[in-house]
């Protein structure tokens, strides 16, 4: 039993390998919601549930086998953590997140300064930009990716990351998103565009760039590393890229959904706001 995954020598088992870490992180977490009122029956049923989908990607993201798998093995699980943390968890999380924590962003003039800050549209898309680039450069993740520690920063990056995409368009309740209506499109838009260099530089290299997957055991014998990192670029342009339309689809729907008022054929009445 280890405190987080990190980069390993030995060949791959299947054998169970729990990361005390992950688990901790995961339960501080859910602890922290809970006490805020995450989970509190005025609560609406869809909001503890992304709440509770989302601690749980949380924790199959970080914890064995696919935490072992990326950290060590293959960059195409590496890649899945990502998206799964990146660009699942993080939205649910934050549209789950208890209103305490919104109270309490709100509760000091210094606080919603700094809150102000970081969910303003640009500031988040060049830091989460700059995060994910980062993580994705050889030079720093193959150093990183050799000790717990190093690999346990890594994945708090991709956290960070994730929290600063969607802060503008998903704050804590009861606070309101920074951006609305069409604004909303636009932005998920270039979120999903301005990462794409990393995803363009690994599909067109002729070699492997990370030696950590080079270098590895190989865990299906039939894909060696180049086509484990190409696998890997289609997962983060592909899979990454339809979770981000999926979001924007399920928003269009959401401004475009209107009701007629009852017994009146004259213009379309907007749709309620989402429930608490």
């Amino acid at each position: 039993m280890r405190w987080w995954c990190s980069a390993s020598d030995a060949n791959w088992t299947w054998a169970w390998r729990p990361y005390v870490g992950s688990w901790l992180v995961v339960a501080l977490v859910a602890f922290g919601y809970w006490r805020g009122g995450a989970f509190d029956r005025t609560r609406h049923r869809r909001r503890k549930a992304a709440a509770v989908v989302g601690l749980v990607l949380l924790l199959a993201a970080n914890d064995w086998p696919l935490a072992s798998l990326g950290a060590g093995y293959l960059v195409s699980a590496q890649m899945v953590r990502q998206v799964l943390i990146v660009m699942i968890a993080a939205p649910l999380l934050l549209y789950g997140s208890p209103p305490a924590l919104g109270n309490w962003i709100e509760a000091t003039a210094r606080r919603r300064r700094v809150f102000g800050l970081v969910s303003t549209p640009v500031f988040a898309i060049v830091v989460s930009t700059a995060l994910i680039v980062s993580v994705s450069v050889p030079v720093f993740t193959d150093p990183m990716l050799r000790t717990q520690f190093g690999s346990f920063v890594l994945d708090f990056m991709w956290i960070t990351a994730g929290i600063l995409i969607w802060l503008p368009v998903q704050p804590p309740r009861p606070m309101v998103p920074r951006l609305s209506g069409v604004l909303v499109i636009v932005y998920l838009i270039v979120v999903s565009v301005a990462p794409l260099p990393v995803a363009f530089f690994m599909t067109w290299s002729d070699f492997p760039i990370y030696h950590t997957y080079q270098l590895a055991p190989r865990v299906i014998g039939a894909l060696d590393a180049n086509e484990d990192q190409e696998l890997a670029a289609a997962i983060f342009q592909v899979a990454g890229g339809l979770v981000i339309w999926l979001h924007i689809t399920a928003r269009w729907v959401h401004m475009s959904g209107a009701t007629r008022a009852p017994r009146f054929r004259g213009p379309l009445v907007a749709a309620q706001e989402s429930p608490r």
